[in-house]
This record gives C-alpha cells, sequence and structure tokens, in this order.
C-alpha cells in the first residue's frame, strides 16, 4: 500500500517540467510593492549561471572647427570594459508525507486530502513556497533600489553594485523641512537639485517618461506631509496625489503624495522589519526609464534543465530527496536583479534644523 501511495507522485503530473510549467503559470497575487510596480524589466532567461555586461564609459565632446579640406578631427571610440555578474540560488523544499495524505479529511469539508490538493496547499498557500519566494524577491528588489542586495541575515552581501561598476555610492542627501517665514521653498529646491543630479548619472538612458520615486519609512513619510512647505502647498493645491493612483494602486503602500515632481511613498515594510525603508529614511530612484532596472534568470541545477533557457522558478522532486514515507518537492529559482546604474538612487534623511 505505501508503494501505491506514492506511486501517484511519479505520475507525468508530477514530472520536472510539468511541475515547472505549473508553478510558471499559475501565479497568485502577492501583496508586494515593489515587484506589482513592474519596475525590474524581464530581460529573458540565460543559459549560464552569469551574466556579462559591457560598460561603456564614453563622453560626448564638442567638436572643434577645421577649415575646409583639412583632415577631420579623430574621434576618441568609447573605452568599453565587460563586467560578469552572477545569478544566486534560492530552493526551499515541502515535504509531503504518506500520513498527511492517507485518509485525511481536507479542513473546512467532507472531502478526503489529494496529493495534488495538498502540493497546492504548499506551494500555492498563503504561506506557501511561492509566497516566500515572492518575499524574497520584494527584498533583493528593495536592496536593489538602494544599490546594495543582503541575504536573508541581513549582512551578508549578495550583489554590491557599487563594487561592480568600481564607483563609490553617492552621500546620503538631507531634505530640509524647518518651517520658513518667506516664500522661500528650501524643500523643492532640493528636489530639484536631487532630480537634476539623479538624471546626471542616467545619461543615455530615455528619461522622456521617467518619475522619481522615494520610498519612505514612517517618521521619515510623516516629517515631509506633515511639514509647513508641503502643508502650505497643499493648501493651495500645488500638491497631491493626482498621479500615484498608477503607482500605488490595491493598497500596496500606506499612502503616498506629490511634491517637487516627486512620488513619496509610504512603503509598508514586514513586520519584523527584515524587508522595509528605514523609519528616519528615504530610497530614492527613477521608474520609467527603460533598462534601467532588470531581471535575469538561470536554469535549475539539475539534468532536466541542463543548456535550457533560465525560468523564473522551478519545481522539482529531487530523486535523492525521496523516500518510502514522503515526497519532497523544492521550489528554485537563480535570480539576478540588476541596478544598470546605481550612482543614480540616493539615501535620504531629513535636516529639521
Amino acid at each position: 500500500m505505501p508503494e501505491l501511495t506514492l506511486d501517484v507522485y511519479d505520475g507525468e503530473a508530477f514530472r520536472p517540467v510539468t511541475l515547472t510549467g505549473w508553478v510558471n503559470q499559475h501565479v497568485p497575487f502577492q501583496p508586494t510593492f515593489l515587484s506589482s510596480l513592474g519596475l525590474f524589466q524581464a530581460s529573458g532567461g540565460v543559459y549560464t549561471t552569469d551574466v556579462a555586461f559591457d560598460d561603456e564609459n564614453g563622453s560626448l565632446r564638442l567638436i572643434k572647427t577645421t577649415p575646409r579640406g583639412s583632415a577631420p578631427e579623430q574621434s576618441q571610440g568609447a573605452k568599453g570594459q565587460t563586467r560578469k555578474v552572477p545569478t544566486v540560488r534560492l530552493a526551499r523544499e515541502a515535504v509531503i508525507t504518506a500520513d498527511q495524505v492517507a485518509g485525511v479529511r481536507v479542513l473546512g469539508s467532507t472531502m478526503l486530502q489529494s496529493a495534488q490538493r495538498l502540493v497546492n496547499q504548499r506551494i500555492e498557500g498563503p504561506l506557501g513556497l511561492k509566497a516566500e519566494l515572492s518575499y524574497t524577491f520584494e527584498h533583493m528588489q528593495l536592496g536593489a533600489v538602494d544599490g546594495a542586495v543582503y541575504d536573508a541575515d541581513n549582512s551578508t552581501v549578495i550583489w554590491d553594485y557599487f563594487s561592480i561598476y568600481g564607483v563609490s555610492r553617492p552621500s546620503s542627501v538631507a531634505l530640509p523641512i524647518k518651517p520658513t517665514a518667506t516664500l522661500d521653498t528650501p524643500l523643492k529646491k532640493a528636489l530639484t537639485a536631487l532630480k537634476r543630479s539623479m538624471v546626471a548619472e542616467i545619461n543615455g538612458l530615455v528619461t522622456s517618461g521617467a518619475r522619481i520615486v522615494i520610498l519612505c519609512g514612517d517618521t521619515f513619510f510623516d516629517d515631509v506631509d506633515n511639514c509647513p512647505e508641503v502643508v502650505a502647498a497643499r493648501k493651495i493645491q500645488a500638491t497631491g496625489n493626482s498621479n500615484a493612483p498608477t503607482i500605488i494602486a490595491d493598497n500596496k503602500a500606506y499612502s503616498s503624495f506629490v511634491y517637487g515632481d516627486c512620488v513619496f511613498v509610504n512603503y509598508r515594510g514586514s513586520e519584523d522589519a527584515k524587508v522595509a525603508v528605514p523609519a528616519d529614511g528615504g530610497r530614492a530612484f527613477f521608474m520609467g526609464v527603460p533598462g534601467l532596472f532588470q531581471s535575469f534568470f538561470a536554469p535549475a541545477d539539475t539534468w532536466d534543465f541542463v543548456n535550457t533557457e533560465g525560468l523564473p522558478s522551478y519545481l522539482l522532486q529531487r530523486r535523492e530527496r525521496q523516500t518510502e514515507s514522503s515526497r519532497a518537492f523544492e521550489l528554485q529559482s537563480n535570480p539576478l536583479f540588476m541596478n544598470m546604474r546605481p550612482k543614480h538612487t540616493r539615501r535620504l534623511t531629513i535636516n529639521a534644523s
């Protein structure tokens, strides 16, 4: 009888390719803000574990006038460098035992538990493997817009984009929110300067539809939202959230407003603060710039997917992990989330003095 119970997992419905197709097609909604923005352009799967980028550090130069008929000035070619960045492996198992299937009633119904239903629950459920993977993606994407991605321990660096490109992180920007007795607008001027400095760092990319988004911790958001300059602007309808609904949809954030051509978003992080913006800080980045943020996925590390194009996730049954009394289902992903111009991102603080 144990063999008969476990044989169901050896059918066509549980083959690695079939399971992987199923897990990539049935994607439930996850309340993750950055993932919902579609910020990271899907650049497709790759066939290797490393992704290579050609980085050109050329610059534009004025052309000097020369006499007619003379030799033209020689153009200086852009200096290029190829950089390789590794993908990382994310993998977690859900173990299904024979006792969990045999004669067990489905909670809230008179139906007996089935193998397919139990696997679906452990993979697709609100606390299932796909929810955990989505949560991990959000953690990585939040790190990417900050310039560095950390592992689950929040101390081990996975990708430091400044180190990858051999550049220094820009200094933090302190936004002034002090009251002023004049008609001066120091906060708006600071935001204008911030925008100009960020635009300079994405030179060469299309910026026609670009918008600065500032993810705010709770204290940071409240300080800016309630500062005299923003309050005064709100009274004359010089600020608001007219453009926010397209960005902040389905209550994915606490609140938002637009000021100084920047979208301030009160980012709702996890309760344990492992996926969050510091309460007194902000993270500024550009949204709507094609190619600025990209995602890549390498193939799974099994024979079934050797020399195939990588997919966002894989659902596997490793032969060496199966026993007579249990089956182990592994959800695996091999992502690389790239910030192609890390120097455009800014860490923000508050200057209330």
